[in-house]
């Protein structure tokens, strides 16, 4: 049955005021526009909706169950505009993220601190993963997009911008090689797990040396490799930013190497077929202009 929004608009004012002057008022409708609207109502569902007296109108059992309906689609209409409404303000809505700790570190964070004090009633959800992990959900739409670390190719479906360079280096504990004097990568090497980009990346740059050497200690995560570093548990790469507040208390020290890694891309993904919201587009400006 093809009836229209209007009918059960003008319906579910009749039904809440009960009375036609009232929903005419409120409306800005004639009241014999509203009466008519109603009659046809009544004729296209085939019943009585309203018990018509001098005192105003109530509803008939059919029109009770009519509008016990009818008031929870308007109620949840008014929910949607509300949301509409607050989200295009940047006065609600949720975004969700996934990134690593060098997408958080090296570029989300200043961008995203400064967004959550501007507006404070945008819910953020962050999820820790590595890169591949990050990029499948925003594949899978767990996430709106996501900030990783990134040195090739990868899948055509993602809308992939480079957010900035940044350089890794190998790192140390203050004194831990003084007077050592046999090859650097026969001490205990500290690495990001198998399942990572960055393992890869390493791996690779390895073997581009002429050495294979497999990690003595894999952590899930880049900001773990840190406080390994730091506690003279072995040596490993960590980035510029990770490195920098140890590296000035003088906790750890570079280890200078012949062919130093090439520098590595942190960059923002999204899937080329779905749109953001009007929060996650504003909090990638945000990002932007702080990197």
């Amino acid at each position: 049955m093809d009836i229209t929004y209007d009918y059960y608009r003008i319906f579910y004012y009749v039904a809440r005021y009960g009375s036609f002057s009232r929903a005419a008022e409120v409306l800005l409708r004639g009241q014999p526009n509203i009466t008519k609207t109603i009659n046809n109502l009544e004729a296209q569902l085939g019943c009585k909706l309203f018990l018509r007296s001098n005192k105003g109108v109530n509803l008939t059992p059919e029109g009770e169950k009519l509008f016990h309906h009818v008031e929870i689609a308007f109620d949840n209409l008014s929910k949607a505009e509300s949301e509409i409404i607050s989200e295009r303000n940047l006065d609600g809505g949720f975004i969700s993220i996934a990134t690593t700790e060098i997408g958080l570190y090296g570029s989300l964070l200043p961008g995203l601190t400064r967004f959550n004090k501007d507006y404070p009633n945008v819910k953020l959800r962050l999820a820790n993963l590595n890169s591949p992990q990050a990029m499948e959900a925003v594949k899978n739409g767990v996430a709106d997009f996501a900030v990783v670390t990134l040195h090739e190719k990868t899948d055509t479906i993602y809308r992939i911008r480079t957010i900035r360079d940044f350089r890794e280096s190998l790192y140390c504990q203050k004194g831990y090689m003084d007077g050592y004097k046999g090859d650097i990568f026969s001490r205990p090497y500290i690495s990001i797990n198998r399942s990572s980009y960055t393992y890869k990346f390493y791996q690779d740059y390895l073997l581009s040396c002429g050495l294979y050497k497999e990690p003595d200690i894999e952590v899930a995560t880049a900001d773990q490799v840190l406080p390994l570093v730091k506690a003279g548990m072995g040596i490993g790469f960590i980035s510029e930013f990770l490195a920098e507040d140890a590296l000035k208390a003088g906790l750890i020290e570079e280890i200078l190497l012949p062919e130093p890694p090439k520098n590595r891309s942190i960059c923002l993904v999204k899937d080329k077929k779905r749109s953001l919201s009007l929060a996650a587009s504003e909090l990638i400006k945000y990002m932007l202009q702080h990197n």
